[in-house]
C-alpha cells in the first residue's frame, strides 16, 4: 500500500510535467552550438548512429526539435548499412526515406559500407577507425555538434557501443579539431523499467536535465511523436511486432537526454 502511494504520485507528476513541456519546450532548452559558432547563420549538427533505424528508434525527438530549427542542417552518418540479415541495400534505402520524414535531404544521409564495420552484435568495431570516418565528416561539413550513444548503447549493442567509442576517441584526441569548437554529447542510457515507462520517465529525466548544466533534454511534443512514428514505418524490414510494442512504450520515442562528453 505505502508503495502504490509513492508510485501513483509520481506517475501522475509526470504525465503532468511531459504535457506541460510539451506546451513549454522553452524550459528544457540549453544551448548545444559551441558559443565561438552562435553568430553562424546556418548551424550543422551531426547525428552518428550505427544501423539503419536507429534514428527513428533512439534519436527521434531530437531530430523532431531539429527538423523545427530553420538556422540548423542535420547530417546522419550511418556507420553501417544494416547487413546482419542480407538486407543491407534494402534498409539502405529505408534509412534515407526515414531521414526524409525529418525534413532531411537524401544527400545530407551518408552510409558506410565497410567491410571493417559490419552490422554484429558480436564484433566490437575500432575505435580508430570510427572516429577517423567521423572525423573526416566533422572537419569537412564544419560540423558544430554531434550526437550519438553513450557507452551503454542505449540497447547494449556492441555496435551502438563501438559508435560511442569512435566518436569520443575523435572528440578527445583528434590533433584536427584541437583549434575548432565542437560539442559531442551522448544519448543516456537508462535501465529496463525506466526505458519501457513511455512519458512517465518525465520527472526522471527532467531530474537529470536539472542536475548537469551540461546535459541536454529534448522532449517531442505529439506532432514529434508522430513525425518519429511515421519515420520509422519507413524501415518496413524491420518492422516487427515487438518494435511495434516499443514505438509505444519506448521513452526514447518521448524524450532525449544527453550528457556532453567533450
Amino acid at each position: 500500500m505505502l508503495v502504490l502511494h509513492l508510485v501513483v504520485p509520481v506517475l501522475l507528476v509526470s504525465v503532468v510535467l511531459y504535457v506541460v513541456l510539451c506546451f513549454r519546450p522553452g524550459i528544457t532548452e540549453r544551448e548545444f552550438i559551441p558559443k565561438e559558432k552562435q553568430g553562424k547563420k546556418q548551424k550543422h549538427v551531426l547525428f552518428v548512429t550505427a544501423h539503419p533505424d536507429d534514428e527513428s528508434m533512439f534519436f527521434s525527438p531530437t531530430l523532431a526539435y531539429m527538423a523545427k530549427r530553420a538556422d540548423i542542417a542535420v547530417t546522419l552518418m550511418c556507420l553501417s548499412k544494416g547487413d546482419h540479415d542480407g538486407q543491407g541495400e534494402v534498409r539502405k534505402r529505408e534509412l534515407i526515406k526515414a531521414a526524409v520524414g525529418f525534413g532531411l535531404t537524401p544527400e545530407s544521409v551518408l552510409i558506410v559500407d565497410d567491410a571493417n564495420l559490419p552490422d554484429d552484435p558480436r564484433r566490437i568495431w575500432n575505435a580508430a577507425l570510427v572516429a577517423k570516418a567521423v572525423e573526416d565528416v566533422v572537419v569537412v561539413g564544419d560540423v558544430d555538434a554531434v550526437f550519438t550513444f553513450d557507452q551503454r548503447g542505449v540497447s547494449g549493442h556492441q555496435n551502438h557501443i563501438a559508435a560511442y567509442m569512435g566518436v569520443k576517441h575523435m572528440a578527445l584526441t583528434s590533433q584536427r579539431l584541437k583549434f575548432r569548437a565542437i560539442n559531442v554529447y551522448a544519448l543516456e542510457s537508462v535501465g529496463l523499467a525506466r526505458k519501457f515507462s513511455s512519458i512517465l520517465d518525465t520527472v526522471f529525466c527532467l531530474g537529470a536535465f536539472v542536475a548537469s548544466r551540461n546535459s541536454l533534454m529534448f522532449v517531442a511534443d505529439l506532432q514529434g511523436y508522430s513525425m518519429g512514428i511515421q519515420a520509422m514505418a519507413m524501415h518496413e524490414s524491420q518492422l516487427v511486432w515487438f518494435r511495434k510494442l516499443y514505438l509505444v512504450f519506448s521513452r526514447y520515442m518521448f524524450i532525449n537526454n544527453y550528457a556532453k562528453i567533450n
